[in-house]
C-alpha cells in the first residue's frame, strides 16, 4: 500500500466504497448531524445582529471556534468513511477541549482583545494547564453536575482503549495491505459522541449569553433538532422538554 502515493489512494478509495456499501445508512446519518450546527447559527446570528454590543464580533475565541464547527465536522465525517475511526475522535476531542478553554478564557478574561486572550491561550497550552475536566468545574454556570456527566460519558468513548489493540491484532492476521478495516459500529460510536459534542457546545454558548436562550427556546426548527438528537444539556439550559 505505501510502495508509490497511487496504491495508498487506491487503498483508502476501496475502503471508501466498502463504507459506503456496509456502512453507508450510518455514514448518512453523520452527514445529516453536521447541518445540527447551522440550525443553531440561524437564531445565533440574528441573536448577535440585535445585541451586537453583547456579541462584539472579532473580540471571543469561541466565536471563531463556532465558524470552525461546520468544517470541523466535514473532516469527522471524511475520516470517518475512511476507515480513520481513531482520528475522528482525535477530531471530537480537540473541537470540545479547544472549545471549553476558549469559553473559560472568554469568561475569565473578558475585558481582554483577542490577541491578548491568545498570548494567555499560548501560555497556558506550554504549560500543559487549562484541561477540560478541571475548567468544566471552575466555570460559573448552571447544571455542571449534568455538564460534567457528560463530558465524562463522551470521553469514555473517545479516549483509546483495548479494543484499539484488538482490532490491530485483528487487522495484522487478516491482510496487512488493507490500509484500515471498516468497523460500521465504530461508525455508530462516533456518530453518538458527535451528538454529545454539539450537546457540549451549544449548551456552554446558552450560559454565556443567557439571553440567547430565550430566542433559541422560540425557535420551532432548532427545538425540532434539541429533540430529534436528545441533546440533554441544551434541552435543560433552554427549557424544553425532551
Amino acid at each position: 500500500m505505501l510502495r508509490s502515493l497511487d496504491e495508498l489512494d487506491n487503498g483508502f478509495s476501496k475502503v471508501f466504497k466498502e463504507s459506503r456499501e456496509k456502512c453507508g445508512d450510518k455514514l448518512e446519518e453523520i452527514r445529516t448531524l453536521t447541518y445540527v450546527s447551522g440550525h443553531f447559527f440561524s437564531s445565533y446570528w440574528a441573536f448577535r445582529r440585535k445585541h451586537k454590543t453583547e456579541i462584539a464580533w472579532g473580540h471571543y475565541l469561541h466565536h471563531a471556534l463556532l465558524l470552525e464547527l461546520f468544517r470541523a465536522s466535514g473532516k469527522i465525517l471524511f475520516l470517518s468513511s475512511h476507515g480513520l475511526y481513531r482520528n475522528a475522535y482525535d477530531e471530537i476531542r480537540h473541537v470540545l477541549e479547544s472549545f471549553i478553554q476558549a469559553i473559560y478564557i472568554d469568561n475569565r478574561h473578558s475585558k481582554s482583545n483577542l490577541l491578548t486572550k491568545i498570548e494567555i491561550l499560548k501560555e497556558v497550552e506550554e504549560k500543559r494547564e487549562y484541561r477540560a475536566q478541571s475548567l468544566i468545574h471552575e466555570l460559573v454556570i448552571g447544571h455542571k453536575d449534568k455538564l460534567g456527566q457528560q463530558y465524562k460519558e463522551l470521553s469514555g468513548k473517545i479516549h483509546p482503549s483495548y479494543k484499539e489493540i484488538a482490532t490491530i491484532l485483528r487487522d495484522i492476521r487478516r491482510n496487512q495491505k488493507e490500509p484500515v478495516t471498516v468497523d460500521c459500529d465504530e461508525i455508530t460510536n462516533i456518530y453518538e459522541s458527535m451528538i454529545k459534542m454539539y450537546d457540549i457546545l451549544f449548551f456552554l454558548v446558552f450560559n454565556h449569553y443567557p439571553r440567547l436562550r430565550n430566542q433559541m427556546k422560540k425557535d420551532k426548527k432548532f427545538v425540532a433538532t434539541v429533540r430529534l438528537y436528545r441533546l440533554v444539556l441544551v434541552a435543560e439550559a433552554i427549557d424544553v422538554r425532551l
